[in-house]
């Protein structure tokens, strides 16, 4: 996963990487490991970068580049993202199976996400978003 834009939003606020990851309340190794694409950004962390650039969560991992404002911050709603995921499964005819299948995952990963046991990882939420054509920010919430 390339998240360069990271880097420029950073850049363009003047900010080090240690302010970056203080304001997220991460190591600055962490926050490195993800801004050069080494280790992938949690879901809360990445809504979080993007609150805190006023940018959408599509435009920070590249499925857009249309950097439209996010006017008012976004908090993960993990009863939404449920509920978005399996509409997103029943819209497209798909079985739990199916669906983890084309995100070559497990069927119970599946039915964990779409029982808000466990949030959807970052990795198959793009996944999701690039294959389904569905907004990360309106996957996160109601």
């Amino acid at each position: 996963m390339l998240f360069e834009k990271l880097k420029e939003l950073r850049d363009y606020e003047a900010k080090t990487q240690k302010e970056t990851a203080s304001t997220l309340h991460v190591k600055r190794a962490t926050y490195a490991g993800w801004e050069c694409g080494k280790d992938i950004i949690p879901l809360t962390k990445l809504n979080e970068l993007a609150n805190l650039y006023q940018v959408t969560i599509d435009y920070l991992v590249g499925l857009t580049e249309n950097p439209e404002k996010r006017t008012k911050k976004i908090n993960i709603d993990t009863q939404a993202v449920s509920e978005n995921i399996k509409l997103i499964r029943l819209k497209n005819h798909l079985t739990q199976q199916e669906l983890a299948q084309h995100l070559n995952t497990s069927q119970s990963n599946i039915h964990k996400y779409e029982k808000g046991k466990t949030l959807i990882t970052t990795m198959y939420a793009i996944e999701l978003a690039k294959n389904y054509h569905y907004p990360l920010d309106k996957l996160i919430q109601k």
